[in-house]
């Protein structure tokens, strides 16, 4: 009779308990991955997942907010979320860009940073509730309009000297309006008043809006802005533009002369703006935010609405945009030192 080895099923039973054992384990640990995964997932979430918040620090009107508008639809196309632009006006851009300095950093909360919220502002403020440059990720330059001179038209000046005689026999000489305390065209107006000596007082309005309906009046004499804020009282023939503050005479108006064929060199100046965030912003956000910012100041139709206001879609990435705007704060403080300017 055939004699049966019982011991080879024992052993079989053993190696299959340990396949089943450790199939059971790897089974688990892949539960356990996964499980995982989405914890991962809901921290790091796509960017964007939800609309944009873009924190402007004027009313609507004049060129910061000619250029958020711009922005924020081509940043609606390519983000694939709406892009809300929001105006936060007042105090030189100090309560826009506070709102944002204290926004979660995820990207969904950005500030069209300018020539007057980190330009000047840093440098004219001896207390500000945030560091221009700690509590913010600065993403980068968009755009550049170059700042005009400009009277109300009932004024028999036609050329910077011209005017200047004008303010010399007037007594007390003439009123210059401004954006706001605190803004680049105040700082403008007293780089003009330090460099020709003329007699001008400054007189701070809520908005770029504001201030050139009350020159379109003759309740002010003079405002130095770019054209987006100018445009429509210039085409009115209500405001004469006298001098570019610019290198080069501007090519809408190209019979104007720069300052420097004035006389004034040191008079120079333009309004620019550029996309910041909290600080803390995770890189792989503000690697997409400059690359779009990138791809839409190139843009040809982003190019002409700039053009056609006398400016520039210019783009310059983070790293240069921080050095940007320092070079901008040295500026503006030899102006503030040297002319004793205060915010009103």
């Amino acid at each position: 009779m055939e004699r049966i080895d019982s011991s080879r099923p024992q052993r079989n039973r053993r190696a299959g308990t340990g396949r089943t054992m450790a199939s059971a384990a790897l089974a688990g640990g892949t539960a356990l991955l996964a499980a995982a995964l989405p914890t991962t997932a809901a921290a790091q979430p796509a960017f964007p997942d939800r609309p944009l918040r873009l924190i402007v620090h004027v009313p609507p009107g004049g060129a910061l907010d000619f250029t958020a508008r711009v922005v924020g639809s081509k940043l609606t196309e390519s983000l694939g979320q709406q892009v809300l632009v929001e105006n936060r006006a007042g105090a030189g851009g100090i309560a826009a860009s506070e709102l944002v300095s204290k926004a979660t950093p995820d990207g969904h909360t950005l500030l069209l940073s300018s020539s007057t919220s980190h330009g000047v502002a840093p440098v004219l403020y001896r207390k500000l509730p945030y560091d221009a440059f700690r509590d913010f990720t600065h993403v980068a330059l968009v755009a550049v309009l170059p700042a005009l001179m400009a009277i109300n038209a009932d004024l028999p000046a036609k050329t910077v000297r011209e005017f200047i005689t004008l303010a010399r026999a007037r007594p007390g000489g003439f009123l210059f309006a401004s954006a706001g305390n605190g803004s680049g065209p105040q700082l403008m107006g007293e780089q003009f008043k330090l460099a020709t000596g003329i007699p001008m007082t400054h007189v701070p309005y809520k908005g770029a809006a504001a201030a050139v309906t009350d020159i379109a009046s003759g309740q002010v004499h003079v405002m130095f802005d770019s054209l987006p804020s100018l445009i429509s009282q210039v085409k009115a023939g209500r405001l004469r533009v006298i001098a570019a503050l610019s290198d080069k005479r501007a090519a809408l108006f190209p019979d104007v002369q720069t300052m420097t064929e004035a006389g004034y060199p040191s008079v120079e100046g333009s309004i620019w703006t550029g996309l910041s965030g909290p600080a803390g912003l995770p890189a792989a956000v503000v690697d997409r935010l400059a690359k779009d910012s990138a791809r839409l100041v190139a843009m040809p139709d982003v190019q002409e609405r700039f053009a056609g206001v006398g400016g520039t879609a210019t783009f310059l990435g983070p790293a240069a945009y921080v050095d940007f705007i320092r070079r901008e704060n040295r500026k503006w403080a030899e102006v503030i030192k040297a002319s004793g300017a205060v915010p009103d």
